[in-house]
């Protein structure tokens, strides 16, 4: 530590490359450390599942749906399958404690092998029969200490309500399991339930149902032996469910894939489909956060090489004087090394507490659970270890190379400084200028395309609406609508099953024809009158039904279609009867546009609004005080209804959500890219530093001999510019690389992309030339005379 006694105090003297270079290497390092543990865990999932590798779920090819009386057809079949299992769903439940305390459980429903078939690890209790009754349940660690308060749970008592069904039940807790992480299946799961107490959350998912009406009820698991391939019986499997699956009887849909649990994580839309259910990831999200970490930790590295060999002819006197009294040049060379090694460890010590201290934004925006320093392991920090010592070399190979290969005469005599080339530099600073090009231009496209997301047309309009989940009795929340219709500042209230942004409830009816049965899927709203209002929906044809209680209003191009059965289009024929077509009104976009589901066939039953039981009340609200118009509404909810743990929320959040991804992955790539552009900057501050202490002697001796600082100026401008042209056959490639991710996260919009390359060019132009010029102008406006007699 003695020995490097002349580098601490080169530090203090040169506060501004010590500043840039912590600073530089901390934010990069704080970076990488949240991708590198976002990426570890995305490429991980699942690790704690026993057999991973051989569990296969049944998919269509696109959605992951089914029936829990498929397993066991499944099973009886192809023996080959040594065992399955089923998860229905997770729901917010109303949980009653001894104490007669109520709070709200995560839940999820599952088939009674659950534990046993996926080998999660058990804190205590039997995996195979911790839900053999239907009474069980079964908590996580997190769960049982948030309702007792202690991990001693089993044979506690605890109630569970169902607010859909306003049913309730009595469960016994028969063990506790560690918290599931890192997995498909949801995050902060605290409580289990054998998958037969669905029926008491939606009756149409009762596992007992013979016929399966509701197709969508249950996710299914296969496991197979090892080096089995169950995609070879994907064709036995289709003609299975072709004779007992209506979906596959009716045509509804034609295919099956069997797909490992490991690839179904990343099997996300457009390809194979989950909804809440289970979780799932882009790869592309992952290739691309992954390739911009690296990019900012590579531009940082750049800056401290570039920093570092701007320093070298001021280090170079140290490293003469050592060489000149006895040290070698590998001293010289290895002492830079470990200088870079010494800077590089402090760096990523304070990277690591940022990257701490942001970590609770960074799962907000990437949408992942992280635990920097938790998932340190042994192994973990020897990889790192050894990148850091890899890291250092890299970086600190040009200055010591500069600084050991030398001969100390040179800069005694003080020919150092015009001896040293800029080659190194020069060729870092047309990569780091080619990274910020590429960066801003893909910042630049994604902003555009989101900009286009956000504000395509829907078919439909909104305004201030507020949003109430159903949590109580029918008359209490019609007592509800009948106070909240009363404030001067409510425009209309609606009762309603479906909303646009959820869409309404998927069914499939069979429309006959004079010579076939055809199956159709249809979206089906329940709603009373206001609905229209509240979304400005136009009615475009209406035959003023004087009883609606038993019609439907039909979306344009489901009418279209309809039309082509040439069954009539005065009442809407399906094989189980037949209902009045009560008018037409326009298409709307269900979901989000970068869902294709603009045409999808919709229906709209209108009914009596104290007949209709809502999913959901909608409160349309005038403009105004809204942060006062909501609190008064949510207060007045809260009086009558009397929920547990509700959350009212405003429409266009619900909008906003379902593009929080590609928002979030917006804000990650706009923090990436300013980082990008502020250490290059750094970078061409160091880059020019050097060129001109370089060039000094040379623009005396043009100074003397008539050349002005405005010609120098200019010499100096026109230099940089040729390095940045030459910083475009690196941006190019990148930007086809880049472009297409993002056509690949964002399908929705085609917009021209010549201009946007121009614009990042022009921005790292007027970037380099103001360093260049700031810095430059000193050197040019020097007088001649002192330059020439220091060299």
């Amino acid at each position: 530590m003695k020995d490097f006694k002349t580098y601490f105090t080169f530090l203090s003297r040169n506060k501004m490359f010590t500043t840039i270079n912590v600073a530089g290497l901390a934010v990069s390092f704080m970076f990488i450390l949240l991708i590198a543990d976002m990426v570890t865990r995305q490429l991980t999932v699942d690790r704690d599942v026993r057999d991973a590798d051989r569990i296969y779920m049944y998919t269509t090819g696109k959605d992951v749906f089914g029936h829990y009386n498929l397993g066991q057809r499944f099973q009886d079949r192809f023996p080959e399958i040594e065992d399955w299992c089923a998860f229905a769903k997770c729901a917010e439940l109303e949980c009653n404690l001894e104490d007669m305390q109520t709070i709200v459980a995560h839940t999820a429903f599952v088939k009674d092998n659950f534990f046993d078939f996926f080998g999660y690890k058990i804190i205590e209790g039997d995996a195979k029969t911790m839900l053999s009754a239907d009474n069980n349940i079964v908590l996580t660690r997190s769960g049982a200490i948030k309702f007792f308060g202690t991990e001693k749970v089993v044979g506690k008592m605890l109630n569970l309500q169902f607010p859909t069904t306003h049913k309730s039940g009595t469960f016994t807790v028969t063990s506790v399991v560690e918290d599931i992480d890192n997995s498909i299946f949801p995050d902060g799961i605290e409580a289990f339930v054998p998958i037969e107490q669905v029926v008491n959350y939606d009756s149409s998912m009762d596992v007992r149902d013979a016929i399966m009406e509701n197709a969508a009820s249950a996710i299914l698991f296969f496991k197979f032996p090892k080096d089995y391939d169950p995609t070879t019986k994907q064709d036995e499997i289709l003609e299975l469910l072709k004779e007992c699956f209506w979906p596959y009887i009716y045509g509804v849909v034609d295919s099956v894939q069997m797909i490992n649990m490991h690839d179904f994580y990343y099997s996300s839309v457009p390809t194979i489909y989950a909804s809440e259910h289970l979780k799932q990831y882009d790869f592309v999200k992952v290739l691309a956060f992954l390739a911009a970490g690296i990019i900012i930790l590579l531009m940082s590295v750049f800056n401290y090489i570039s920093m570092s060999a701007a320093q070298t002819s001021y280090r170079a006197k140290e490293m003469a004087t050592r060489r000149l009294l006895g040290s070698y040049r590998g001293d010289v060379f290895w002492r830079m090394i470990l200088e870079a090694l010494f800077l590089t460890i402090i760096a990523f010590l304070i990277g690591l507490l940022l990257a701490k201290v942001t970590e609770p934004y960074a799962m907000d925006v990437l949408g992942v659970k992280l635990n920097v320093i938790g998932d340190f392991t042994w192994l973990t920090s020897i990889c790192w270890l050894v990148f850091l010592i890899l890291l250092s070399f890299f970086a600190g190979l040009v200055p010591a190379s500069i600084l050991s290969n030398y001969n100390p005469l040179d800069v005694v005599k003080g020919t150092f400084r015009r001896k040293t080339k800029m080659v190194y530099l020069r060729v870092l600073n047309v990569v780091q200028s080619g990274l910020t090009i590429a960066l801003i231009s893909c910042s630049i496209y994604f902003g555009v395309k989101l900009n286009v997301v956000l504000n395509a047309p829907l078919g439909y309009e909104y305004g201030n609406v507020l949003c109430y989940k159903n949590n109580g009795t029918l008359e209490q929340l019609q007592t509800f609508r009948s106070e909240v219709e009363k404030l001067p500042y409510v425009k209309n209230v609606s009762f309603t099953s479906g909303t646009p942004i959820y869409g309404g409830e998927g069914s499939a009816m069979a429309i006959a024809t004079s010579d076939t049965t055809v199956m159709e899927m249809y979206r089906i709203f329940e709603v009373d009158s206001a609905f229209f209002k509240v979304f400005n929906i136009k009615i475009l044809e209406d035959c003023r039904l004087a009883n609606l209680a038993n019609s439907y209003y039909m979306s344009e191009s489901t009418m279209e279609r309809y039309k082509r059965f040439n069954l009539g289009i005065d009442r809407f024929r399906y094989a189980g009867g037949s209902v009045d077509i009560a008018g037409v009104f326009n298409d709307f976009q269900l979901e989000s546009v970068l869902m294709d589901n603009m045409f999808a066939n919709i229906l709209i039953r209108v009914k009596d609004k104290d007949k209709i039981v809502p999913h959901m009340i909608l409160v349309d609200i005038e403009p105004g005080d809204l942060v006062n118009y909501k609190q008064k509404i949510d207060k007045l909810y809260e009086d009558i209804v009397k929920p547990i743990g509700f959350e009212s929320i405003w429409y266009s959040d619900m909008m906003l959500d379902q593009y929080k991804g590609v928002i979030d992955f917006n804000k990650i790539l706009v923090a990436f890219t300013i980082a990008a552009l502020i250490i290059s900057l750094l970078g061409l501050i160091a880059m020019n530093i050097y060129m001109i202490s370089q060039r000094k002697r040379d623009i005396a001796v043009r100074r003397v001999f008539g050349a002005t600082a405005k010609n120098e100026q200019i010499r100096l401008m026109r230099f940089s510019m040729q390095s940045i042209a030459f910083s475009l056959v690196v941006a190019l490639p990148l930007l086809w690389i880049g472009f297409k991710m993002i056509n690949d996260l964002i399908s929705y919009g085609d917009i021209p992309t010549w201009w946007i390359p121009i614009v990042a060019f022009a921005i790292v132009v007027v970037v380099s030339l103001l360093s260049v010029y700031l810095i430059g102008r000193k050197a040019a406006n020097e007088n001649p005379i002192e330059n020439i007699k220091t060299e």
